[in-house]
């Protein structure tokens, strides 16, 4: 029997429940996963369990469904935003930290992929209305293009350097963290992508694990390859 790798999925907090929206673990799943939901506890960065958990999986997922408080990139916050809980951040900002000391696979999708950039020094646009007034609508799937940069790791798995996305966030990168490049970017400018140098760190804007395409197969089969390979404790490069 074929072992699946073990995919870490980060989760908010509420008053009474760690939820993340099911999508994200149906997609794991369907492509050859197997997700494990990490919970957001209070002051959870003061143990040792997150350690325990993330020694245990193989890649890591930090989904979407959040505005990242701006003191974390040293802004006041915009009106627009809604913060989510500060102990999801400071949880996924340990769960990351060790992650990346192991060499695994991360996948970052639409505000993880903003947070993925926050923890490596970058900064966010806190809405894209009224600050980029002249930039496509990018909420309510709004769907528009997206363009692949040549001689980056995304351009070279991918079938095709265009393709259209849906859209679900109203904020954007704007200054890329240190470490990370652009791998794709839609016509109005606004970054659609992102990897570390190597490929083992990637982070798209649009939502893959809601629809099966060509494109979500590609991005999701890669991911869990590379989880696959720090299962057997050889993590491939590029």
């Amino acid at each position: 029997m074929k072992v699946r790798p073990l995919i870490g999925i980060t989760t908010d907090l509420d008053d009474k429940s760690n939820l993340i929206e099911s999508a994200y673990s149906r997609a794991v799943e369907f492509y050859g996963g197997a997700p494990v939901l990490i919970p957001t506890v209070a002051q959870a960065t003061s143990s040792d369990f997150l350690l325990n958990i993330v020694s245990a999986i193989d890649g890591l997922l930090i989904p979407g469904s959040r505005d990242m408080d701006p003191k974390f990139y040293g802004e006041p916050p915009h009106p627009a935003i809604k913060p989510m809980s500060p102990e999801r951040t400071e949880t996924e900002f340990s769960i990351l930290r060790i992650a990346l000391k192991r060499d695994m696979p991360v996948l970052g999708i639409c505000g993880g992929m903003q947070f993925i950039n926050v923890f490596h020094g970058g900064s966010i646009y806190q809405d894209i209305e009224a600050l980029l007034p002249d930039a496509l609508c990018h909420e309510r799937g709004e769907a528009h293009g997206v363009k692949v940069l040549a001689d980056t790791v995304f351009g070279g798995f991918t079938k095709e350097k265009e393709f259209e996305v849906k859209s679900y966030h109203h904020q954007a990168i704007n200054r890329v963290g240190e470490g990370l490049r652009v791998s794709a970017v839609a016509p109005d400018g606004i970054i659609e992508g992102f990897e570390s140098g190597d490929g083992r760190i990637m982070g798209f804007q649009w939502h893959p694990e809601l629809d099966k395409t060509w494109l979500s197969q590609q991005i999701f089969t890669r991911f869990l390859s590379e989880a696959a390979q720090t299962r057997d404790g050889s993590p491939s490069i590029g």
